[in-house]
C-alpha cells in the first residue's frame, strides 16, 4: 500500500489528502451541528416536561389506603384524559406500574414505555408508534412526603414529533449534502493542485532537456515570489554556476594544453635541429642544456598545476595551529631577498608581533607567490613594502610594489588561471600564482584583495580570520 501510494503523482496525493481532510472536517462539523440543533430543539420541550412534573407532583397524592388522589379526589381507572392534560405514569418502589394517564389507546400502540430506572432522573425518547414519538422525564417521587421512605417513580410525557421531524430533515440534508460537498472538494482540490503544480511540471519537462551540450537552457520562472518560483531561481543559479564552471574548465584545459604544448614543441624542435647534422660535443652539450631548460620549465608548470588542483580540491591535509605571523613574513622575505637584490630592489618590513590560528605552510606559499610577483614586476631599484597588521577579528598582510599596476579592465581577471597581461608574458610567468594564492586563502577562510597604488603600482592584501 505504501509503495502504491508513493508511486502516485503529487497532484493525486494532494487531491486525496484534500478530500480525506474534507471528509473528516465536514463529518465532524455535521455531528457538532446535529448535536447542537437537537439539544437546542429539546430544551423548550424539557422545560415543559419539568413544568408538567411540578404540576403533577402538586396535584397528585396518596391516601392512607394506598389510592392515588388528584386534588384530594380518587382517580378512577376509567377516567378519560385529554391531549392538553399532563400525561404521566406512576411506578411503585417495586417497579410496578400503578397508574398511566394519557389519551392514547394502549391496544393500538406498537410499543409501551418500559419501567424507569429507580432512584434516577432521566430524559429519554420513546417511539410508541411509527409516527408518534414521546419525550419523557422520569424522576423519584415521595407520595407520603417523607424523603426517608422508599421513593416511587413519576414519569411525565410530551409528544416529540415536531422536533423529531426537524431533526430528521436536518439529518437527511446532512446525509445528502456531505457526499456532494466532498466530491466538489476533491474535484476543486484536484483542479487547483493541477493549476498550482503546472509550473513544476513545466520545470521538470525543461530540466529533462538540459544536458552537457545544452547547458544554456534555464527553467521557466512564472512567479518569482512563490516556493516554486524561488526553487526555479535557485536551480537556475546553480545552472549558471555550473555553466561558468564548465567554461572555466574549458578555458583551463585550453590554456593548460597551450602552456604544455609550448615547452614540448621547443623540446622537439631543438632535438630535430640537433639531429639534422653531426655536431661537436660542445654543440651537443648546448643543445642538451636548452632541452633541460625546457624540461625544467615543463616541470615547474606541472608542479604549479598540481598545487592549483590540490588547492581547488579542498586541501584535506590542512593543519591549523597557532602561528606567529611576523615569523612567517620574515622567513619569506629572507628566502626571496636574494632575488630582490639581483634586481637592485629593496624589501621594506613593517610588521607587528601577533599570532593567528592558521596553516603556516599554506600561508607561506601564498605570501611567496605575492612576493615573487612583486619582485618580478617591480622595476629595478624600486622598494617593495611588506606590512602586517592585526585587529581583534582579522589579520592583514599587504605587499605593495612600484610596478606598472593592473589596468582597470583586467583587474576582475587577475586571479583567473593562466591569465597574463602582456608584461607578464614577457616576464615568462604561467599566470597561476595569484590563482593558487586565492585558492589557498579560500581553504583558510580568508580572501585576497587588490588595490591600485598611486601614482603607480599594486597592493595585494591577504585577509585571514584571527580564529
Amino acid at each position: 500500500m505504501i509503495r502504491w501510494w508513493r508511486r502516485r503523482s503529487l497532484r493525486f496525493r494532494l487531491a486525496a489528502w484534500y478530500g480525506f481532510g474534507g471528509i473528516v472536517l465536514l463529518t465532524a462539523f455535521s455531528v457538532v451541528i446535529y448535536g447542537f440543533v437537537s439539544q437546542r430543539m429539546a430544551q423548550p420541550l424539557d422545560r415543559q416536561l419539568r413544568a408538567d412534573f411540578a404540576s403533577v407532583r402538586e396535584h397528585l397524592s396518596l391516601d392512607s389506603d394506598g389510592r392515588l388522589l388528584w386534588d384530594a379526589r380518587p382517580i378512577a381507572p376509567g377516567d378519560t384524559w385529554s391531549w392538553n392534560d399532563p400525561w404521566f405514569e406512576v411506578w411503585d418502589e417495586q417497579g410496578r406500574l400503578v397508574l398511566r394517564l394519557w389519551p392514547l389507546d394502549d391496544a393500538r400502540l406498537g410499543q409501551i414505555p418500559f419501567a424507569p430506572v429507580p432512584g434516577w432522573e432521566t430524559l429519554t425518547v420513546f417511539n410508541v408508534t411509527p409516527d408518534l414519538r414521546l419525550r419523557v422525564l422520569s424522576a423519584p417521587w415521595h407520595p407520603a412526603g417523607n424523603d426517608d421512605a422508599p421513593s416511587w417513580m413519576l414519569r411525565v410525557m410530551r409528544v416529540h414529533k415536531p422536533a423529531a421531524d426537524a431533526l430528521n430533515a436536518l439529518l437527511l440534508i446532512l446525509a445528502i449534502s456531505l457526499p456532494v460537498v466532498v466530491a466538489l472538494l476533491v474535484l476543486v482540490g484536484y483542479l487547483l493542485t493541477r493549476h498550482w503544480l503546472r509550473p513544476l511540471h513545466d520545470m521538470v519537462a525543461e530540466a529533462e532537456r538540459i544536458g552537457a551540450h545544452d547547458i544554456d537552457r534555464r527553467l521557466p520562472v512564472k512567479n518569482p515570489h512563490d516556493e516554486l518560483g524561488r526553487l526555479a531561481a535557485v536551480f537556475n543559479g546553480t545552472l549558471d554556476r555550473l555553466a561558468e564552471s564548465f567554461a572555466t574548465l574549458d578555458r583551463f584545459s585550453a590554456d593548460a594544453s597551450h602552456e604544455l604544448r609550448t615547452p614540448l614543441t621547443t623540446l622537439r624542435s631543438v632535438g630535430e635541429v640537433a639531429l639534422q647534422r653531426v655536431r661537436s660535443a660542445d654543440e651537443y652539450r648546448e643543445v642538451i642544456g636548452s632541452m633541460l631548460e625546457e624540461v625544467q620549465r615543463l616541470q615547474t608548470l606541472v608542479d604549479r598545476l598540481l598545487q592549483l588542483a590540490r588547492a581547488t580540491g579542498g586541501m584535506p591535509d590542512v593543519h591549523r595551529e597557532p602561528t606567529r605571523v611576523d615569523h612567517v613574513v620574515s622567513d619569506c622575505v629572507g628566502e626571496l631577498e636574494v632575488l630582490a637584490e639581483e634586481r637592485g630592489q629593496h624589501l621594506s618590513l613593517d610588521i607587528d608581533e601577533y599570532r593567528i590560528f592558521t596553516d603556516p605552510v599554506l600561508l607561506r606559499q601564498v605570501l611567496q607567490n605575492l612576493l615573487d610577483n612583486a619582485i618580478k614586476f617591480g622595476p629595478p631599484g624600486s622598494t617593495i613594502e611588506i606590512s602586517a597588521r592585526a585587529t581583534e577579528a582579522w589579520c592583514e598582510i599587504s605587499v605593495a610594489d612600484e610596478g606598472p599596476g593592473i589596468p582597470q579592465e583586467w583587474r576582475p581577471r587577475v586571479t583567473d588561471r593562466f591569465f597574463r597581461a602582456d608584461l607578464a608574458r614577457s616576464e615568462g610567468g604561467f599566470g597561476l600564482g595569484l590563482a593558487i594564492a586565492k585558492a589557498y586563502l579560500n581553504v583558510l577562510d580568508g580572501r585576497l584583495e587588490y588595490e591600485a597604488r598611486q601614482p603607480h603600482g599594486s597592493v595585494f592584501r591577504i585577509l585571514l580570520p584571527r580564529r
